[in-house]
């Protein structure tokens, strides 16, 4: 079929048939050019792409799939949801605020993440207004879900959503922390920084930020009993595992990653101190050490919860406390009252077996620890462990 419309007709002209040619000639190569137009992805591919990109911090690869998705449909809620994603990772934040500004113009009333992004990228008031509107949609969703599971207990065919309570939890945490620091002083602050605290225990019993966060709401307004036993429960939701998951027996199945993250268990350390919890403090803040060794305040801090135990925690309290000395200068850290406190600390502890750092030039740090002898990386390895 495709070589017979070339083929000479019956009674043609010479004329007659070099205009047919070229029009067939004309017509296939708009043919071509509709091909050769067609996009190489999809949208939903272009942004598989640009995520993928984006969760290998390959940004610039992942700017370019996202600039392609925003020219074919730019008023896509999923293309500009990415794209405020990755402006985010860029440091672009009045970019981000208005990718997610406009994909909540387009659809107000449905998915709950634009709001969450909004209510991290805004600051008080707007915050928790955005914070509150992605509330009020993630119940929705739930609903929607635990309807569709009693169908499909029923025989229906239920679907899953990505809507969980740890997710409601943990919105209702971001409030409650705006109106301990942003609000403030709004009126009412303090009931609803409380309020929140406790919707946030009720809607994930089992949440270990929700129970800090109210042992540190507790610590606040000096109710100190309280604090002790919200920070404790807290604690024992996650450490017992991670423990265990620590020991030689353990090696052989799945590793554990341990569900709060590093500046949280800092903070559950400090807690814990001022609730005079000294010991799990020190379990606590060595988990900790593994992750990171250069940070000054884990091993202030533990040497600040030893140097409490009194005589039983002198030796260790020295020590830790004289690293610490050693991390403050040789990260150049500027936290004077942080200086002044190891060192408050170290005097009334006395120099012991261990020597002081004092006449050490600040300059000569890096050099001393790059030379440390063997026994001296075995007792930070015994202190790590």
């Amino acid at each position: 079929m495709g070589k017979n419309k070339f083929k000479r007709k019956q009674g043609e002209s010479l004329d007659e048939r070099k205009k047919r040619l070229q029009e067939a000639a004309k017509q296939t190569g708009k043919n071509d050019k509709k091909k050769d137009a067609k996009p190489k992805y999809t949208l939903d591919q272009l942004l598989d792409k640009a995520e993928e990109c984006i969760d290998k911090f390959e940004y610039e690869m992942a700017q370019k799939f996202c600039q392609r998705a925003l020219e074919m449909e730019p008023d896509n809620v999923r293309v500009l949801e990415t794209s405020g994603s990755l402006l985010i990772d860029l440091g672009n934040i009045e970019g981000a605020k208005q990718c997610f500004g406009r994909a909540v113009e387009v659809c107000p009333n449905e998915g709950y993440s634009k709001y969450m992004n909004l209510g991290q990228l805004f600051e008080g008031a707007m915050a928790v207004e955005c914070f509150q509107k992605g509330i009020e949609l993630m119940l929705v969703e739930k609903e929607k879900r635990e309807k569709e599971e009693v169908a499909a207990a029923c025989g229906g065919s239920g679907s899953e959503t990505g809507v969980t309570n740890r997710a409601i939890s943990e919105a209702y945490l971001s409030i409650a922390e705006i109106y301990m620091t942003d609000c403030c002083f709004d009126e009412d602050a303090e009931e609803k920084c409380r309020s929140h605290i406790e919707k946030a225990m009720s809607q994930d019993t089992s949440n270990p930020d929700a129970l800090q966060l109210m042992a540190s709401f507790l610590l606040s307004k000096e109710q100190t009993d309280g604090a002790r036993e919200h920070i404790k429960k807290s604690v024992s939701l996650w450490l017992p595992e991670f423990k265990a998951s620590e020991q030689p027996e353990a090696s052989t199945s799945a590793p554990f990653e341990c569900p709060q993250s590093f500046e949280s268990r800092l903070a559950a350390g400090k807690i814990l101190i001022e609730v005079e919890e000294h010991e799990l403090a020190i379990e606590v803040l060595e988990t900790l050490l593994e992750e990171n060794d250069e940070v000054v305040d884990v091993w202030y801090l533990i040497g600040w919860a030893n140097h409490e135990l009194g005589d039983e925690g002198r030796d260790s309290a020295r020590s830790y406390l004289n690293k610490a000395l050693k991390v403050y200068r040789k990260s150049k850290c500027e936290d004077a009252e942080l200086l002044k406190h190891i060192e408050e600390l170290l005097e009334t502890l006395g120099t012991g077996d261990d020597v002081m750092d004092s006449d050490i030039d600040p300059e000569d740090i890096d050099d001393a620890d790059d030379n440390l002898t063997e026994s001296e990386e075995e007792e930070e390895e015994e202190m790590i462990h």
